[in-house]
């Protein structure tokens, strides 16, 4: 490491020890839920549950759970198949199929051992061969590679023993292994073996609890039923008609759902982090200075409760539930437009003019700050958020010009860099990483950051062990965050519906909403179906 890198980090490192490095993460593993409706489109009243339990599924996509993409399919996959671990709520690996795992070269060589309890669904046992071969699928599946770009092989050494070589250094790799188990030589079948709680009947129309499945005495519901609905609305019909019993919401898509208020919304964290970007090659965004001030212009509070609740504020790029979120650290970057005014005042910008808007003064020149702000129209949440900041900042005298385009042309103005700044929303992975935003080569790096010493920072996070992981992680944070490269706004929680007083115990995580299936009590016999019994007569 060079040392002006290691000035730098000293630096960060003395301005973190006195806001004391206590990091806050929640752990959020209760069944906690609120009660009510999300802000999408409603459709009438919610009938109370029948006495089946049915999940919608879309036979016309993939139902394989390494490249399934429809949300619909994805939650009946993680009935039917196993994850190697899991990661919790508050971002913690919990043992599954991978029960230890080890490295003894700093993270560039694991060590996984396998639980060969567990039996496939046609009767075999579920060996290393199966779990490696799972993963060799998924480095090459377009939904699970972009975890995965420098595993450079994985193998069975033997019936328990899965040896994983990388081809850089991450001490957290295991936080990247949610991923489902099939069975050997099954990729290309239209499904896949799986040895998770349920098993596909013969007719595919159905699941049936598999015997065999650890805990399988205590699984709530012996049968779980298909159905096929499409569209937003046709859904939500089904819910409300107790046809469905659990759908999945993103809070912040243009496909955001609504329901009525006989439901139940639990809210569990995601690594969908909102967040600022901007283009390096901008004239105003040149200048670090403006950059850094807009830490402080982003009211956090006004967006999470365009989310109605259902996301978590975030100076930092860590979702603020993972214990290396530094709280004392992030309150500092708080929403603060005095703080703005004063960091552009001392940076020489006023208003030469008289105009009503800041300009800055190079020589005789006068540069007036004139900001195009891109955004997707689609979600209402973003586009209330770049408006709240447009006028936040008319007050203070900087022009901001929101430029909200459909999906086909901001990607398209994301990619030609025809932007000064945008708001855009990233699905990290468990361990935090956010190489494929900043890496000078990553495909997301919208705004052409190219920072050396950035990236050996973000090497450093990776390869720390856990002894000296927070500190590499504070020290990452600060140096995005001096930097000013992105400026974190929040992170989503996304929703498992229920109809209310069927299911008790969920405890949904991000990559598993099922997780604990076992635990669930799913009552239907107290439930009121005055509505359901009319619709029969």
């Amino acid at each position: 490491m060079s040392e002006k890198i290691k000035r730098y980090i000293s630096l960060l490192l003395a301005v973190l020890m006195t806001l004391s490095l206590v990091s806050c993460g929640t752990a959020d593993d209760k069944d906690d839920y609120v009660e009510g409706k999300s802000a999408g489109k409603e459709l009438g009243q919610t009938a109370a549950a029948d006495d089946v339990f049915t999940l919608n599924c879309n036979k016309s996509y993939s139902m394989n759970p390494l490249i399934a993409t429809n949300t619909n399919n994805q939650l009946v996959c993680n009935l039917v198949y196993e994850n190697m671990l899991e990661v919790s709520n508050s971002f913690e690996l919990i043992p599954n199929i991978i029960t230890d795992w080890e490295t003894t070269d700093g993270g560039q060589r694991w060590v996984f051992t396998i639980d060969t309890s567990h039996v496939f669904h046609d009767g075999q046992r579920l060996t290393a061969t199966d779990v490696s071969y799972s993963m060799q699928c998924a480095v090459n599946s377009d939904r699970f590679k972009g975890r995965f770009t420098y595993v450079a092989g994985s193998s069975a050494t033997d019936e328990k023993t899965v040896v994983v070589n990388l081809t850089k250094k991450n001490m957290q790799f295991p936080m990247l292994l949610t991923v489902p188990v099939i069975q050997y030589g099954t990729f290309n079948n239209t499904y896949p073996g799986g040895s998770g709680p349920y098993a596909y009947a013969s007719d595919y129309n159905s699941l049936n609890a598999f015997d065999k499945y650890p805990n399988s005495a205590t699984l709530p519901l012996k049968t779980i039923y298909l159905k096929e609905y499409g569209g937003v609305d046709e859904t939500i019909s089904a819910f409300e008609d107790s046809l469905i019993d659990v759908v999945m919401n993103d809070p912040s898509a243009n496909t955001n759902l609504g329901y009525g208020n006989a439901n139940e919304i639990r809210g569990f964290n995601t690594t969908n982090m909102h967040y600022i970007g901007f283009n390096s090659s901008s004239r105003d965004f040149a200048y670090e200075f403006l950059r850094f001030a807009m830490n402080y212009a982003f009211d956090r509070d006004y967006l999470v409760n365009q989310f109605s609740g259902y996301a978590t504020a975030a100076a930092l790029p860590i979702n603020p539930a993972s214990s290396l979120y530094n709280e004392n650290y992030a309150k500092q970057f708080k929403y603060d437009l005095k703080q703005v005014q004063s960091m552009l005042s001392n940076a020489g910008m006023k208003d030469y003019d008289e105009d009503g808007y800041l300009e800055i003064k190079n020589g005789e020149t006068l540069i007036e700050i004139d900001i195009s702000f891109l955004v997707f129209s689609g979600s209402t949440v973003k586009v209330n958020m770049a408006q709240k900041f447009a006028e936040d900042m008319k007050s203070i005298g900087i022009k901001v010009t929101v430029n909200k385009q459909d999906w086909d042309n901001y990607r398209a103005l994301l990619t030609a860099g025809n932007y000064d700044m945008y708001y855009a929303e990233v699905r990290l992975n468990s361990d935090f990483d956010p190489s494929k935003l900043l890496m000078t080569s990553a495909s997301l790096n919208y705004g052409a950051v190219s920072d050396s010493s950035l990236e050996t920072i973000i090497s450093d996070y990776l390869a720390a062990d856990d002894e000296n992981r927070q500190t590499a992680c504070d020290n990452m944070c600060a140096y995005i965050i001096n930097k000013a490269y992105i400026v974190p706004l929040c992170f989503e929680k996304h929703q498992m519906i229920t109809h209310r007083g069927v299911i008790e115990g969920i405890k949904a995580n991000e990559n598993n909403p099922f997780y604990n299936i076992s635990n669930w009590t799913v009552t239907f016999e107290n439930v009121d179906k005055t509505l359901t019994e009319n619709k029969k007569s």
